[in-house]
C-alpha cells in the first residue's frame, strides 16, 4: 500500500518510515507540515494514511476531513486522548504514541481487506496474504494459511455453494482459519 505519512517529530517520522518500508509498503511523505500534506493529498493516491493529531500549532483534521471524502482508511497516532478529537472522527482508530507500526498497518489492511474496491480473486488474495503475514509474522505460515482459505473457496465454488460476494466469503473463511487454525499452520 501507499501509506501517507504525515508526523511533524523526526525520529517518530523516522521510525514510522524505516519500518512500514520493511512491511513492505511504500510511504508517502513524511510530511510535517499540514500544507505539503494537503498537497500531496492531490497529486498521490494514497491508500492509506497514519496522521499526528497535533503538527505545531494546527491539527491535521482538515487532512482526515480529505480522506474521508476520499473514501481513504487513516488512524491517527497521538499523545492525545480520544476527548481531543472531534466527534465526527470518533469511529476512527486512535493509536497513542508510542504505537507499534506492525498494530497500525494491520488494521490498516484490515480496512483494505474488507472494504477494498478491487474484486478480483488475485487481487482479494493478494490483501488477504499482506494481511495475514501482519498478524503472523511468519511469511511461510501466512502462505500457508492464504492457500487453505483459495482451498476452500475453490471448493465452495466447484460445490456451488457459493452464494453473493466472493470477497466476503473469502474473508470469512479466513477469518475461520485464523480463529480456529492458525497454529496448525507453523511448522
Amino acid at each position: 500500500m501507499r501509506i501517507l505519512v504525515v508526523e511533524d517529530e523526526f525520529l517518530i517520522a523516522e521510525q514510522l518510515t524505516r519500518e512500514i518500508g520493511s512491511l513492505g509498503d511504500t510511504v508517502i511523505g513524511p510530511f510535517g507540515d499540514i500544507g505539503e500534506a494537503m498537497g500531496s493529498l492531490s497529486s498521490n493516491d494514497a491508500d492509506a494514511a497514519i496522521l499526528d493529531v497535533r503538527l505545531g500549532g494546527q491539527t491535521s483534521f482538515c487532512i482526515a476531513d480529505q480522506l474521508k471524502q476520499q473514501d481513504v482508511p487513516f488512524v491517527f497516532l497521538t499523545g492525545y486522548t480520544a476527548q481531543d478529537v472531534p466527534s465526527r472522527f470518533r469511529q476512527q482508530s486512535i493509536h497513542c504514541k508510542p504505537s507499534s507500526t506492525r498494530s497500525l498497518l494491520l488494521q490498516l489492511r484490515a480496512h483494505r481487506l474488507r472494504f477494498g474496491d478491487r474484486d478480483g480473486v488475485q487481487d482479494v488474495m493478494m490483501d488477504m496474504l499482506s494481511y495475514v503475514r501482519l498478524v503472523t509474522s511468519d511469511n511461510a505460515a501466512a502462505e500457508r494459511l492464504v492457500e487453505a482459505v483459495m482451498l476452500q473457496t475453490i471448493s465452495a465454488v466447484e460445490d456451488d455453494t457459493v452464494v453473493g460476494d466472493l470477497r466476503a466469503l473469502m474473508i470469512g473463511l479466513m477469518d475461520d482459519e485464523i480463529a480456529h487454525n492458525l497454529t496448525c499452520h507453523f511448522h
